[in-house]
C-alpha cells in the first residue's frame, strides 16, 4: 500500500507518495533507509518496488542527509543534499524525497508558480518552525503565495505517544503541551498541531490543508521508531512534478 494525499491527487502534474510497512516481511518490514542495519538487497528491493510503482526513476531522486534541524536546500538535481531537513525545486522531473518513522512529511505545492516542497518536522525542525521557514524561502526565491499553497501533512506520532521529559517540553509552547498522565515527571506534545498551527500563521488557508489521520505509533502497517526502537524501519516519502 502507498499513502497518498486526496489534495495533491487532484492534480494530474504531481507524483508523490509514501511507503507503509508490509507485516510479512521481517525483520524491518519493507524499509526503504540505508541507515537501520538492513540488508542492502532487501533495501534495493523495497526501493524499486516502491519507486517503480510510482512510475518514479531512481536517476531523478533527491535525497535530504536529514539531521533533525531546520536547514533548507533549494536543489536543482539529483543527488544527496547534507545538513538538510527540507527540499524545494522547481525543477520538473526531480523527485524530492524524505525518510521518516514517526517524523511528520510535509509536502507543499504552489501551481501558480511550479515549486514544490517536501519537509521533515521532526520534533526539532517542529520546535525551529520549519514548515514557516521553508514557505518563507518559497516566497522569496519563487514569489509563492501562501494563500495558494496545497499542503498535505503525512502521518507521524500522534500527541498522547510523544512522551517526553521536561527539558524537551520546555522548548515547545506551554499551549501545545500537556503532563502525561499517570506518569510523574513525563509530558506529551502535540507537534502536529504545532505544524498545522505553523502553517496558518504563515498564511496557508485552512481549506488548503490536509492532515494524515492515523498516528504511526497506534497502527501497525506503518513504521515508528518510538514503537520498534532499533527494528524499526524507515518510510519514504516522495513528491515530484512530472516532466509532461
Amino acid at each position: 500500500m502507498i499513502i497518498t494525499s486526496k489534495i495533491l491527487s487532484t492534480h494530474p502534474e504531481l507524483i508523490h507518495g509514501i511507503s507503509t510497512r508490509f507485516a510479512d516481511e521481517p525483520p524491518f518490514y519493507n524499509n526503504l533507509s540505508k541507515h537501520v542495519g538492513d540488508d542492502p538487497e532487501n533495501i534495493s528491493k523495497n526501493r524499486a518496488r516502491f519507486f517503480g510503482s510510482l512510475g518514479i526513476a531512481e536517476a531523478s531522486l533527491v535525497h535530504a542527509n536529514q539531521v533533525h534541524s531546520d536547514g533548507v536546500s533549494i536543489v536543482t538535481k539529483p543527488g544527496l543534499y547534507p545538513n538538510t531537513d527540507a527540499l524545494i525545486t522547481s525543477q520538473k522531473g526531480l523527485n524530492l524525497v524524505i525518510s521518516v518513522a514517526d517524523c511528520m512529511p510535509v509536502m507543499i505545492y504552489d501551481k501558480t508558480n511550479g515549486v514544490i516542497a517536501n519537509i521533515h518536522s521532526g520534533w526539532r525542525g517542529t520546535q525551529k518552525n520549519i514548515a514557516v521557514k521553508t514557505i518563507s524561502i518559497m516566497k522569496t526565491d519563487f514569489h509563492s503565495k501562501p494563500a495558494e499553497l496545497l499542503v498535505f501533512m503525512g502521518p507521524a506520532i500522534s500527541k498522547p505517544n510523544f512522551e517526553v521529559d521536561r527539558d524537551v517540553a520546555d522548548l515547545f509552547p506551554a499551549e501545545y503541551v500537556s503532563p502525561k498522565p499517570d506518569s510523574e515527571g513525563k509530558f506529551i506534545v502535540d507537534t502536529g498541531r504545532m505544524v498545522y498551527q505553523s502553517l496558518l500563521s504563515a498564511g496557508v488557508p485552512a481549506k488548503n490543508i490536509e492532515q494524515f489521520p492515523g498516528c504511526t505509533y497506534d497502527t501497525p502497517n506503518l513504521h515508528s521508531y518510538r514503537r520498534d526502537k532499533t527494528a524499526s524501519g524507515r518510510m519514504f516519502a516522495v513528491l515530484g512534478m512530472k516532466i509532461q
